[in-house]
């Protein structure tokens, strides 16, 4: 009886060791004199974004390069179109899965948010990137300070215009709080510059066909304006799609717009954008790995880190990365 209970014991300890932590490491037993050798559990984090674009390309690519160097597997999801009820179907099945950390954009943060602590609840580590989640509990949050990118995005108009003009602008998704914080910092930027007068804001619902629509209308209504300027990644390649159609350049009417994406980026080169305000999404994959990483070994990671803002016009459109 007393040999029976000790096997049972030594069966729990077995089992705790394996099923504790997220993907640790275990240490299992090699052939020949009773060695034994650290054998790493494969660790699973998921990356989700509001929605497949270009934009996110470069965070998957260092992502995936930086994930493969440490061997874990990456998975990576996007609903079809941004919309936070698939958004949170995607983090219902990783919660299911039993990933081991989740990066997400929230495409709602506060839709997101309750599945996010429940993720958390069940011993998914969970990190914020691009747009926070203030009423989660996710541990950390990385991205530029949209707030801050508004307030350059509203400066760099308000340069470009000499202090004197007017404005049409196409938001993104009413519900993504980085472009109501972009566009809350722009605002408040040009309250400094009265002559600078806002025509109209609507909102293109992050879908090309519609944000092309929005941008075609405020054209017809107010045919006076001086700047066109697009809040989120769909904005500015619109733009330059309608501007190639009427055979205009940026000294016609200008372009300033927000996110390198190539259209953007080439709209730039070929004379129709005037300047972009970037985030540094090109830093952001591998920090993110990094963070999931930390938290599973049982660290902390900062809970905001500002990764800041650039402004890419025709001088430094093939450097801006260096800066």
């Amino acid at each position: 009886m007393k040999k029976s209970f000790s096997r049972v014991l030594i069966l729990l300890l077995v089992m705790m060791l394996i099923f504790t932590g997220c993907g640790g490491s275990d240490t299992t037993p090699t052939e020949g004199e009773g060695q034994s050798e650290e054998v790493a559990e494969e660790r699973t984090f998921a990356i989700v974004y509001p929605i497949v674009h270009p934009f996110f390309e470069p965070v998957t690519e260092e992502a995936q390069k930086y994930a493969d160097s440490i061997g874990v597997e990456l998975l990576t999801y996007a609903p079809d179109k941004p919309d936070a009820r698939q958004q949170v179907e995607i983090l219902e099945n990783l919660i299911a899965m039993k990933v081991d950390g989740i990066a997400v954009v929230p495409t709602d943060s506060e839709t997101i948010a309750p599945i996010v602590n429940k993720a958390i609840d069940e011993g998914i580590r969970v990190i914020a990137f691009e747009s926070d989640i203030p009423k989660s509990n996710r541990a950390g949050f990385q991205g530029t300070d949209n707030f801050k990118a508004g307030l350059a995005l509203g400066e760099e108009i308000a340069k470009r215009l000499d202090g004197q003009g007017k404005l049409i602008v196409a938001t993104g998704l009413p519900t993504q709080l980085s472009l109501n914080q972009r566009l809350d910092g722009m605002k408040e930027a040009l309250e400094a510059y009265p002559d600078v007068e806002i025509l109209d804001i609507q909102s293109g619902q992050g879908d090309p066909t519609i944000t092309m629509n929005v941008i075609e209308s405020m054209i017809q209504a107010y045919p006076d304006f001086d700047v066109f300027s697009g809040i989120d990644a769909t904005g500015g390649p619109m733009a330059v799609a309608v501007w190639k159609a009427k055979g205009w350049t940026k000294d016609d009417k200008m372009i300033i717009t927000f996110d390198n994406v190539p259209e953007n980026v080439q709209g730039v080169k070929d004379g129709i954008i005037t300047s972009l305000i970037s985030q540094k999404q090109w830093l952001w994959g591998e920090q993110l790995i990094k963070d999931l990483t930390t938290l599973c070994d049982g660290g902390s990671v900062p809970n905001y880190v500002d990764t800041g803002n650039v402004v890419i016009d025709i001088n430094n459109v093939d450097t801006y990365m260096e800066e």
